[in-house]
Order: structure tokens, then sequence, then C-alpha cells
């Protein structure tokens, strides 16, 4: 046997010995699967002299080196879509708790601008996820929540339209920050049942007017921002508020804010009423909107939802339970996973089914609160939805 004499980076105080350990003159010592949980004893026996068998040795050197690069490479790796979105909820959510502060320090317009930047980037990282996200994941507050939401559309709208970097940049800060103005006053209506009274409906049409005034005390001049949050409740047909702007007169910012604002308002449960299936939440806001929507904004919010969003539950013919997962081969075929048996048990793994196949086909849509079953993002759409928040 050929010695090779342990150092102080092979052995830690409290853990077995991988190895038998010997003296100098081949004496066992310290056999192995013994624990040594003297730090102070274990320093002055490897200064008199460990040895251990050199292959043994040098192999758990090399595993060690091995699992030291998988930490560092995990620890590289750019936090996941799931991941930088739900940390973004929680950023804003800090940020909205401490709003004074950041108003009198003028921090808003760095702050909400990186987290724009943040939200775009994992857009940019899987938009199918981002998307699905908003489908999947509605815990936690709701008007913080829906920001989020509404910066997401928004992003992959943006992105859909080619609008320039510095302009998207302003654009998802103003979904962030669109009702800035009515945080807690928003949380309250989302419980209420009954119809806004004279006074809710006034402080209502207020909020956009007051949301921009607080982010210019705030510190932010950029007039993109400013108008996406201030015209987010207009519309082009002179209907909307605070100003009953007409068609030129809206940003369009705002025009894409607001109807990224009406899709995650829809798709989100409320005390009064279910939440709407995302096919049908854009398509029934294109319907009622009509002439009061910028049409070639519209047509974008399509291309970019599809019929059937990443994230809606289906039901296929099959009777099998699945979530979509991507856009397909055409419009009304997209990629599913089956999550669930026709019988309603939960299946091992999720398992890929071609839409385009009639056995497969979507059936219809299946509201998710008649779902007992945790979605598992991660299982379904890989490292991109993982999150261990």
């Amino acid at each position: 046997m050929e010695f090779e004499r342990v150092t102080s980076n092979d052995l830690v105080a409290g853990d077995r010995t991988l190895w038998n350990m010997y003296e100098e003159s081949g004496k066992l010592l310290i056999p192995k699967g013994k624990i040594i949980s003297n730090e102070s004893l274990l320093n002055r026996l490897i200064a008199m002299g460990l040895f251990a068998d050199r292959e043994e040795l040098l192999k758990s050197r090399e595993e060690w080196r091995a699992a030291k690069m998988r930490q560092v490479q995990q620890s590289n790796k750019p936090p996941s879509t799931v991941g930088t979105l739900m940390a973004a909820r929680r950023k804003l959510d800090a940020m909205v708790a401490q709003l004074d502060r950041s108003i009198q320090g003028k921090w808003l317009s760095d702050k909400v601008g990186e987290l724009a930047d943040e939200i775009v980037a994992a857009c940019d990282a899987d938009g199918d996820v981002a998307i699905a996200m908003i489908l999947l994941r509605q815990e936690g507050k709701y008007a913080i929540r829906h920001m989020v939401n509404v910066a997401i559309v928004t992003a992959l709208v943006c992105r859909s339209l080619e609008k320039p970097a510095p302009a998207m940049r302003s654009i998802v800060a103003g979904a962030l920050t669109m009702n800035i103005g009515m945080i807690e006053f928003q949380d309250q209506l989302k419980e209420q049942t009954t119809p806004l009274s004279p006074a809710q409906r006034g402080r209502l049409e207020r909020h956009p007017m007051m949301g921009a005034d607080m982010l210019r005390e705030g510190g932010v001049s950029d007039p993109i921002w400013l108008a996406a949050v201030e015209q987010h409740h207009e519309s082009i047909d002179g209907s909307g508020y605070p100003g009953g702007l007409w068609e030129d007169q809206v940003s369009e910012g705002a025009r894409i804010v607001a109807l990224a604002d009406l899709f995650c308002a829809r798709v989100t449960p409320r005390s009064y009423r279910p939440a709407v299936a995302s096919n049908v939440a854009l398509k029934g806001i294109l319907l009622e909107r009509g002439k009061s929507l910028d049409q070639t904004i519209a047509s974008h919010f399509i291309k970019t939802l599809g019929i059937f969003p990443p994230g809606m539950l289906v039901r296929l013919a099959n009777g099998e339970i699945g979530v979509v997962t991507r856009a397909g081969g055409k419009v009304n075929t997209p990629q599913v996973k089956s999550i669930l048996s026709a019988d309603g048990h939960k299946l091992g793994l999720a398992v890929a089914r071609d839409t385009g196949v009639d056995q497969f086909a979507i059936k219809e849509t299946v509201d998710p609160k008649q779902l007992s079953a945790y979605v598992n993002m991660e299982a379904i759409w890989g490292s991109a939805a993982a999150y261990r928040g």
C-alpha cells in the first residue's frame, strides 16, 4: 500500500473518517468510520502526521473538488423565471411598505427601474413560464401580485411590439406602479361584494393622478412612465377616466398597461365572482371594449397570449386534465402535459400529449378552483420554473 499524508483540508471535526489512517510507520491509528469530534485533538493528530491509502485519499479529494465545482456552478446559475418573479413580488411589497421613505429619499426611480429590468429579463428567459405563473401562482397580497402580473404581460407585449429597451423599461415601470395611489384601497375592493359607493367611486377615479403625483414627488420624471400611470384608465374613445382623453391623447404605454390590467384582473378570482378562463377573459375584453381598444395593441395581446395561454388547465378527449405549456403547431393545438388521469388520480410524472391527435384533443378548459392538486410548475417546465421560496 502506498501512503499519502492527510492534510487539514481532508478532515472535518465531527465527520466520520472515510479511510483507515495510519502512523508513518504503517501502524493503524484511526479506523475508517471513526468520528473525531474534538477539533483541537484533530489538529494535533494532523500535525503529528496521519497517513492514508494514497489511491483512496486522492479519490476522496477529487470527489470533494467535483462537489465544490457543482456548488459553485449552481450558485452562479441565474435565478429561474419563477424565482425572479416571486422575488419581484417580495421586493415590490417591501418597497410599498416603505413608500413614504422611498418618496422622501427619491429612490423610486432607481428601485422600480431595477425591478422592471429584472422582470423583463425573466420574461425574456421564458415568457411561457412567466404567463403560466400569473395563472398558477395566485397566492399573496392581491394589489402587489396584480401589479407584477400586469408588468409581466406588459413586458411580453412590448417585446412583441419590438419596443426599444428604454421605452419598454419605462412602460413596465409604469405597470409596477400603476396603482401606487390606491394599494390598501385596492385590497379592500377585492373583498367587497356590494357596489361601489359614490365616495369609493371618486377615490377610484382619482388614483391614477394621485399615483403619478406620488411618483413625481419620489423623483420620477420619465414622461413615458408617468403617462402610463396617469392614463392607464383612459380609453381612445373618450370613455375613460380621469381626463376623458381621446385617441392620440392616450399614450401607447398607457394603452398597453390598460389592456394588461384588464386581462390580469379577470383571470383572478374576486369575492363576488370566480376567475374567468384566460382565453375567455381576453376574448370577452376584446368583444366588450371593441372600438375603445387600440386594435394594433389588441392583436399583439392575442399573439402573445394565444387562444390557450401557458398555465391554462384543460380537459382532453381521453378525460385527462393537463396544463398548457407552450404554443403548438397550430393555434388550437398547444403543447400540453397531463397531470391527472381520467379518474382524477395524480399522474406520477407530467405526460406530454399531442393535442393535434383526436385522443388528446382539448375538449374544455378547467377552473383551477375545481382542481385540488397543486400544480408543480418545476415538474412541468423544468428549471425555468424552479422556486424554493
